[in-house]
């Protein structure tokens, strides 16, 4: 099986859409053909390490990706791809400054047009469950550009649609698709995903078979999922559920 070498993009623009959070804008001619359509499409990131204009990536081969020699491996995260436009060749990527800004997040602090960035075909396997009676969407902020597409994807669904989300204050509160009933949780000096935990405990949900998305800090995760699984009795099949960090 031969697997696909990341493309080489670069910055087109960036802009600070909440004091934590940056948008970056991505094109180029490797973006052509990108599948980047559909919900929670997530994609590996690689970033240049010091010393280099333009990251290092694999080529592709049949025994798996081969790495050019005496060049450092970049900096690899994940992300969620919060905007694809294959007319207008724009690919959006948003990045949370955590306290301390990891490297990806530095990256995007200091990025300037023309900047390299490679980018993996995207992954992602959620899809809305049709039968399901209502749509329970729970995240932090790193999980809002997934929310975002998610939200987007069940414009159609006629049932209801709850969206908790945990993030610093009010100031972080985005604009969101109109479909959903949208619960902001804001976090002030509690400990990441604590309140979220106890506002989805707290709630009343609507009645029916349910199917759940959530994703953000890995511990709220593991607890918000046992929740839904042993205290709602939602169907172990409908609940999507992924840890996208952890707090230390």
């Amino acid at each position: 099986m031969t697997t696909t070498a990341p493309r080489l993009l670069q910055v087109r623009r960036s802009a600070r859409i909440t004091p934590r959070m940056i948008r970056v804008t991505l094109g180029g001619d490797e973006l052509a053909g990108f599948p980047g359509d559909g919900p929670d499409r997530r994609i590996k990131m690689f970033f240049p390490v010091e010393g280099q204009d333009r990251p290092a990536v694999p080529r592709a081969s049949t025994g798996g990706p081969v790495w050019p020699p005496g060049e450092p491996r970049p900096t690899i995260r994940t992300y969620t791809v919060r905007r694809f436009d294959p007319a207008a060749g724009e690919l959006d990527v948003d990045f949370v400054l955590h306290e301390g800004h990891g490297p990806a997040a530095a990256w995007a602090r200091a990025a300037e047009p023309g900047a390299w960035v490679g980018v993996s075909e995207p992954g992602g396997r959620w899809e809305p469950d049709p039968a399901a009676r209502f749509h329970l969407v729970i995240g932090d902020e790193s999980a809002l550009p997934a929310v975002a597409t998610v939200l987007e994807e069940l414009a159609g669904f006629a049932g209801p649609v709850v969206a908790f989300l945990e993030v610093a204050d009010a100031g972080e509160e985005q604009a969101l698709p109109p479909n959903a009933e949208v619960v902001w949780v804001h976090r002030g000096d509690a400990a990441p995903g604590e309140p979220l935990v106890s506002a989805v405990r707290a709630a009343t949900l609507p009645d029916g078979d349910g199917q759940a998305w959530l994703a953000g800090e890995s511990g709220a995760v593991r607890d918000l999922r046992r929740h839904l699984l042993d205290d709602r009795r939602l169907d172990r099949r409908r609940v999507y559920a992924t840890g996208y960090w952890r707090a230390r």
